[in-house]
């Protein structure tokens, strides 16, 4: 299994900086397109309920496709995009002006457990797929819950450890296609590799639960798609 508490966080930095390039190729190969179907149920999620202009926070915002979802969304949002990767942040960027959603986007480049943002700035945040990878994930949920305001709302869209049922193809798909279809794309193997690594030592949900509620989050749910192997994780703040 993957421990991502001893993995160097520069490591993991320069693995996403090797594949920035090719990320979105790759993810919506790996998931066949559903991915966008899963941004856009994060999004709803997220925005759900709010006002005008709320302030909304993505973290491990990786090439901005979670960014421009959000505005897409509420025509009067404003997203905070956060990452450490400075490729990543680069690709975001051009895509956020090509759509011309510069005045509503801003990418700040930081670390997800210590970021600049006042406390109590943002009405809900959003993680894509970068939650597994969080060097340290309670300091990273303590901090979001420090920049929410008060009964602001997290939403986790991530890989989920399939039921018994489905554990085997799981195994299969995540340790050998996913790994195949990164190096047709360009990509390295063994970063696809590490990455179905942390799949596989992902928390099951009732252990996302618990983490929650130890920094100071409630009313969680959560939604499945793909047969359990993607799931919609919704909290709030006390």
């Amino acid at each position: 299994m993957a421990d991502f508490q001893k993995r160097d966080p520069d490591e993991v930095r320069d693995m996403f900086s090797g594949v920035a390039k090719r990320y979105d190729a790759i993810n919506c190969a790996m998931c066949m397109g559903l991915d966008r179907l899963w941004r856009r149920a994060l999004a709803r999620a997220a925005l759900e309920g709010l006002g005008a202009e709320p302030r909304i926070a993505d973290f491990a915002c990786g090439s901005g496709d979670v960014c421009i979802e959000l505005a897409r969304a509420h025509p009067s949002a404003k997203i905070t995009g956060v990452d450490f990767c400075p490729q990543m942040l680069e690709i975001a960027a051009k895509k956020i002006a090509a759509r011309r959603l510069g005045d509503r986007i801003e990418l700040v480049g930081a670390d997800c457990s210590s970021t600049p943002f006042e406390s109590e700035s943002f009405d809900a945040l959003t993680i894509s797929f970068g939650f597994r990878n969080f060097h340290d994930r309670q300091k990273s949920l303590s901090e979001i819950n420090r920049i929410l305001k008060p009964g602001g709302r997290l939403c986790i869209l991530e890989v989920s450890r399939a039921n018994r049922f489905f554990e085997g193809a799981q195994h299969i798909f995540m340790g050998s296609v996913v790994p195949l279809i990164a190096q047709i794309f360009g990509g390295r193997r063994q970063d696809y590799q590490y990455l179905a690594k942390t799949t596989f030592a992902y928390p099951r949900p009732e252990e996302i639960r618990l983490m929650l509620s130890s920094a100071g989050f409630s009313k969680t749910r959560v939604r499945k798609f793909a047969f359990g192997l993607v799931a919609l994780t919704i909290s709030e703040k006390v």
